[in-house]
């Protein structure tokens, strides 16, 4: 047995051993004796373990097409963040140019003059 276990093995391992103490199997308890406990028949018990656990393989691989799409979608983030900046960087400079901070302040306190007055 030259194959290693995954983390994810190891655990699932380790917790089924807990399991097997917590409810009273013996630590040796064949698929069909755990499934007798539970109820159901062997078939049934496969079926779960599938549906619920799944197998690593798939796992892995459904995890890795995941992360591919993530990391395409991240890349493309970052390009749009660039490009924003870019376009506020412009902004900026524009407003500096044409002195926009300059009139807006000055609408400003044209404005609240206006509104000391009334009253």
């Amino acid at each position: 047995m030259d194959e290693k276990l995954s983390r994810e093995d190891l655990a699932v391992m380790i917790r089924a051993r807990q399991l097997s103490k917590k409810i009273g199997l013996a630590p040796d308890a064949n698929i069909k004796t755990i499934c007798e406990h539970a109820g159901i028949s062997r078939k049934t018990g496969y079926q779960w373990a599938e549906k619920f656990c799944g197998c690593s393989a798939c796992n892995e691989s459904q995890l890795a097409r995941e992360f591919e799409q993530l990391k395409a979608e991240h890349e493309g983030l970052k390009k749009d963040l660039s490009e924003v900046r870019i376009e506020n960087e412009g902004h900026k400079i524009a407003w500096e140019i044409h002195e926009v901070n300059e009139l807006l302040a000055e609408k400003k306190s044209i404005t609240t003059k206006r509104k000391r007055k009334k009253p």
